[in-house]
C-alpha cells in the first residue's frame, strides 16, 4: 500500500508543479466529438508546439497518446482521457467508458480524466462509472481528474459550478476541472467549496484573440485556481507555442518573483 501511495504522489508531482502546485494542461482530446479539426489534425505537430511553449501536462485519448509517445518530454505529465462522447452519436448525453486504470498504467499516464455533464440526462449511470473508475485507480495509485460540468442553463452560475465541483470531490477525485463563472470573487467561493485543486476549462474563445485567454488565466490565478485546462483556445491560436509561453508566464509568475 505504501508503494502505491508513493507512486500516486509522484504522478501528482508531475501534474501539479512548483511551490504553488500549479498546472498548465493543454487539452488535446476534442477530435472524437469535433472531428479532426485544424489545430489537432496532426498530433505530433501540436504537441511539439505546446511543449516548446512550456505546457507541463497534456490531456489525450489512448490513440493520441500512442501517436505522440516519441515527442513527449520526460517531465511531461500525461492525463489519459478514459471516456468520450463520439460526435457521430447524436443521442449520446454522457461520455462512454473507453479505457481503464490499467490502460493508463500501460501508457505510463500520470492521471486519468472522466467527465460528468449535469443537466443532460444519464448522470446516475456516469456517476456509477466514475465510482468504479475511482476504485480501480485507488488500487493502482492512479490520480483521477474529474471534469464536473454544471447544467447548460447554469454553465456560469457560481453556485451550480461549486455544487458540480463539490460532487467530484465527494466522489473522491484528486483534481477537479470545471467552468470559470466570470468573476474573481464569485470563483473564490467555488475554490473554497472544493478542498482539492481546481483546473479551469477554457471552452471556445469569444473571438477576442489571445489576450482574452490571458486575462482569463490572470483572473483564475487571482481567485486561487491550481491552473488551467485549455484546448481550443490554445490549438486554434495562430501561434500555440507563443500563447502557451505567455500563459506559463502568468500562471507561474508569482513563483519566479515577478508577480
Amino acid at each position: 500500500m505504501e508503494g502505491i501511495m508513493i507512486g500516486k504522489q509522484r504522478r501528482l508531482q508531475r501534474l501539479l508543479v512548483g511551490p504553488q502546485q500549479r498546472c498548465l494542461l493543454v487539452a488535446l482530446d476534442h477530435a472524437a466529438w469535433l472531428g479532426p479539426v485544424k489545430g489537432i489534425d496532426c498530433p505530433t505537430s501540436i504537441v511539439r508546439k505546446v511543449l516548446a511553449g512550456g505546457a507541463n501536462a497534456l490531456l489525450m485519448g489512448p490513440g493520441f497518446t500512442r501517436a505522440v509517445e516519441d515527442v513527449l518530454h520526460p517531465s511531461t505529465a500525461v492525463v489519459l482521457r478514459v471516456s468520450l462522447t463520439p460526435g457521430l452519436a447524436p443521442e449520446a448525453t454522457q461520455e462512454a467508458p473507453l479505457a481503464t486504470a490499467e490502460t493508463a498504467l500501460r501508457l505510463d499516464a500520470d492521471a486519468v480524466a472522466v467527465s460528468v455533464w449535469f443537466g443532460r440526462g444519464g448522470e446516475l449511470a456516469v456517476m456509477r462509472y466514475l465510482g468504479e473508475l475511482l476504485e480501480q485507480c485507488d488500487r493502482f495509485g492512479m490520480p483521477v481528474l474529474a471534469e464536473m460540468m454544471p447544467p447548460p442553463d447554469k454553465a456560469y452560475d457560481p453556485d451550480a459550478i461549486a455544487h458540480a465541483a463539490r460532487i467530484g470531490f465527494e466522489a473522491g477525485a484528486d483534481i477537479v476541472k470545471t467552468n470559470y463563472c466570470g468573476q474573481v470573487e464569485s470563483f473564490r467561493h467555488v475554490i473554497k467549496s472544493v478542498p482539492v485543486p481546481i483546473l479551469v476549462a477554457g471552452g471556445p474563445s469569444n473571438g477576442e484573440g489571445d489576450e482574452e485567454s490571458l486575462q482569463l488565466v490572470r483572473e483564475v490565478v487571482e481567485a486561487g485556481a491550481a491552473g488551467i485546462a485549455f484546448g481550443r483556445r490554445i490549438w486554434q491560436s495562430p501561434h500555440p507555442d507563443l500563447l502557451v509561453r505567455k500563459i506559463s508566464a502568468v500562471l507561474f509568475a508569482s513563483e519566479s518573483g515577478s508577480a
